[in-house]
């Protein structure tokens, strides 16, 4: 008997207790309806359909009634004499037994009450991460309960958007793989094998029956903090696999329906034994539906889709026009929140700047020149500054309007931590002997490759870890973090963690409050950009380049430094950045009040100094300098630790060729220098030392008035100290080095005197002190 009502897919509520339940299917003619008081019971009701009695075509559905919320049914098919059970392509809620048995749970469709706050492009910062790993060690661990307790936290460092790893319901039995240590299978724990397009994964609850609930909570507390959630979705293949893989449902209803397929054989674009076939209208419809259901329903606020280049193409997988990235682009919803393409597929194909508007594409060229660079890497400053002006894309595309979603980092591959401190990845734990993630890192290991307790190297880590924040968030894009760079969160070098859930990539709020320094100084970098109108600008004409003279930048090959400006702001802003091994001084426009620092990689970034006329970049450094009114009335407190050398700027305003190295360098990273020096345990070295920093602004001083100021703690009794010989060559040197300068004005005299006592008394006690700690008491 035909049904008086027209087909819908899923399971929908007619009337009070009268529910249809649809469902799309062309291999079978016949599927079974099955209805559950418990997951744990049997069935209470069973209903067998048929082809054209009690299908449309290819869309068989039925209507029962005395049926109600929270009851539980499953499709399932018969092939031979063995009966498959189906998960509902179109079910809101999925849940397992204890046989691991999936049924889908009867759900009404309640709009979540909560605001979107439409946060422009340009204001926006992307905060990338793994609910569980990124809670596992707080209340309710691994949660959206525990990911609120966060929430706070991340706005606070400024963040505006948190993109969570996939949440759909996935198939994590995906791998044959062996933990090399502990013997266990290991599983997929990244949820890039989607096996429902509109269940969430219970994992993430601590409720498993109000799934959903909770998940719409985590929405509202977003909101009200005027933060959004976008979701990395997976819509280019399923947790089914190929051939051999595992059947859940779309390869039971209609296998050449809804994947694509080479001949006989499943298309593999995506790397993972499938490809979802995006260019057939049934899968197309059943995309949009979910995304619409997640807007409407959930109210999420936008999507990354995974592997995006196969939404873009027809069966053929080529390019196509009217494709389903088309489609979303279009519809009337979709169109309105935010979309993200990662432009590529596994095959090969590259379709980054193709993207129909309003897509923001990931940008990898970004990612490659912006890491090369920070490793110093020649060959990149031009690529640099069209990173920074947000032209990365648009240099493949003079058509994109749209800003690139800028990143350095990302859920596959090194951390920030590990990307300066591993040259290779160590994937040993995945069980594939080493032999999976990319070989292609761009990375640096500054010096030693792994986890050290040496304070230089660990502290150059830090410097280009925030270096790379910098170039990260001061460029015109839109920033997105991953989770835990802004606390050097480290994976141990694996650069494919996807099978790994344990210490080795759960955040560690321990090392997050060592590391808060760099969590402060991305604070502060967020702020800044927050004030400065220039990104909320299509142009990039306001931008004035420099070098290590303003308005003179070197775009040769072998550069490795640049500056630049910003007009048309409310203050003056000037950032430099120096990918060089040797620190370079960078001569400084007029100010208009006074130039002060207010980040430098190199610093503490609460430090804080008044600046004249040039400024000392360390090696791979960025500093940013601001021209405000309010610099006027900074007072360093010359005493202090955090600045106990950098009193000496103000002494030097009246030099227009010296630079004063000391008031770029606090007495912290002054004496762990002096710790390499005199670790090598040659006495020579001191003369190195005192000459590399008291050569730069002692020039002019004779030796003479140089010996006195010296005195008692001259070169005689420093180099006694170390080397009967050295006091003759340090008295010598730093003579010969004096001489080339003897036109110094008498008052830079007087200056360069006190600094050299300064330093002097440092290094003095320094050589006299019998361990670390007297050393500590001195800095």
């Amino acid at each position: 008997m035909k049904l008086m009502s027209y087909p819908r897919l899923g399971c929908h509520q007619m009337f009070k207790d009268e529910f249809m339940f649809g469902i799309y299917l062309q291999d079978f003619d016949q599927i079974k309806l099955s209805i559950y008081e418990e997951i744990e019971g049997p069935a209470i009701r069973e209903k067998i359909l048929n082809r054209d009695e009690d299908s449309e075509g290819d869309f068989f559905y039925t209507i029962l009634n005395d049926i109600h919320e929270g009851l539980y049914y499953i499709w399932s098919v018969t092939d031979g004499e063995k009966e498959f059970p189906i998960i509902d392509p179109y079910g809101y809620e999925v849940i397992q037994n204890s046989e691991r048995k999936y049924f889908n749970k009867i759900a009404l469709l309640r709009r979540n009450e909560t605001k979107r706050p439409n946060i422009p492009w340009t204001e926006t910062i992307i905060y990338e991460m793994h609910v569980g790993h990124f809670t596992k060690a707080i209340n309710d661990g691994g949660s959206y309960k525990a990911l609120i307790e966060k929430l706070d936290y991340l706005k606070d460092i400024g963040i505006t958007a948190v993109e969570l790893l996939p949440i759909y319901l996935w198939n994590r039995h995906t791998l044959i793989n062996m933990h090399p240590k502990t013997g266990r299978i290991l599983t997929d724990e990244w949820g890039y094998n989607s096996i429902s397009f509109f269940a969430l994964d219970p994992i993430y609850a601590t409720d498993k029956e109000r799934v959903r609930e909770e998940f719409k909570e985590l929405v509202r507390e977003a909101h009200d903090r005027n933060m959004e959630i976008i979701l990395d979705v997976v819509y280019n293949h399923t947790g089914e696999g190929g051939e051999g893989g595992a059947f859940f449902n779309f390869k039971l209803l209609n296998r050449k329906a809804y994947y694509r397929h080479y001949g006989p054989y499943f298309s593999n674009c995506s790397g993972t034994g499938n490809t979802l076939n995006t260019s057939n209208i049934i899968v197309q419809e059943m995309v949009i539906d979910s995304l619409r259901y997640f807007v409407l329903e959930m109210g999420v606020d936008g999507f990354r889709f995974d592997l995006g280049a196969i939404l873009a193409q027809g069966h053929d997988g080529e390019w196509m026009e009217g494709s389903l990235m088309h489609k979303i682009a279009d519809d009337p919803i979709l169109k309105n929140v935010k979309l993200i393409s990662e432009s590529w597929d596994a095959k090969g194909r590259y379709f980054v700047g193709k993207m129909p508007a309003p897509f923001h594409e990931w940008s990898d060229r970004f990612r490659d020149c912006i890491r090369s660079f920070g490793k110093g890497d020649k060959g990149h400053i031009n690529q640099v500054a069209t990173c920074i002006v947000g032209n990365d894309i648009k240099n493949m595309n003079p058509q994109s309007t749209t800003l690139p979603i800028h990143f350095i980092t990302a859920h596959d591959g090194f951390t920030m931590w590990d990307l300066v401190s591993y040259n290779e990845k160590h994937n040993i734990n995945n069980g594939e002997n080493n032999r999976d993630g990319s070989n292609n890192n761009c990375s640096y290991n500054s010096g030693y490759e792994g986890e050290t307790s040496n304070v230089m190297i660990n502290h150059l880590r830090i410097k280009r870890m925030k270096s790379f924040l910098g170039l990260l968030i001061f460029s015109k894009g839109v920033p997105m973090i991953v989770m835990g760079d802004e606390g050097a969160r480290t994976q141990g070098g694996n650069n494919n963690a996807f099978c790994q859930n344990d210490a080795t990539v759960w955040f560690d709020w321990k090392r997050q409050e060592k590391f808060s320094d760099v969590t402060l100084f991305l604070k502060k970098a967020i702020a800044l950009r927050n004030e400065l109108k220039w990104y909320k600008h299509k142009t990039d004409k306001n931008i004035v380049w420099h070098g290590t003279k303003p308005n003179n930048p070197d775009w040769s090959f072998y550069s490795r430094s640049l500056a630049f400006s910003l007009t048309g702001e409310d203050f003056g802003v000037y950032f430099i950045m120096n990918n060089y091994s040797e620190p370079l001084v960078f001569n400084l426009p007029p100010a208009k009040y006074a130039w002060a620092v207010y980040l430098d990689s190199h610093q503490k970034s609460d430090f804080t100094a008044l600046v004249n006329k040039s400024y000392l970049a360390d090696e791979f450094s960025f500093c940013v300098l601001v021209d405000k009114k309010d610099n006027m009335d900074i007072n360093i407190d010359p005493d202090s630790e955090t600045n106990k050398m950098n009193h000496f700027l103000d002494l030097k305003t009246n030099s227009d060729q010296k630079h004063n190295f000391l008031a770029q360098n606090d007495s912290t990273n002054l004496s762990m220098e002096l710790d390499n020096f005199l670790n090598q345990k040659n006495p020579s070295n001191i003369d190195k030392f005192l000459m590399k920093h008291l050569s730069q602004d002692m020039v002019g001083m004779d030796t003479k008035s140089l010996g006195a100021e010296l005195d008692p703690k001259s070169a005689k009794s420093l180099g006694a100290e170390l080397d009967p010989k050295s006091a003759q060559s340090l008295e010598s040197e730093l003579g010969s080095k004096s001489a080339q300068g003897l036109d110094s004005t008498e008052t830079d005299k007087n200056i360069d005197k006190k600094i050299a006592k300064e330093l002097q008394e440092i290094v003095g006690e320094k050589l006299q002190s019998k361990n670390d700690q007297d050393i500590n008491k001195i800095v």
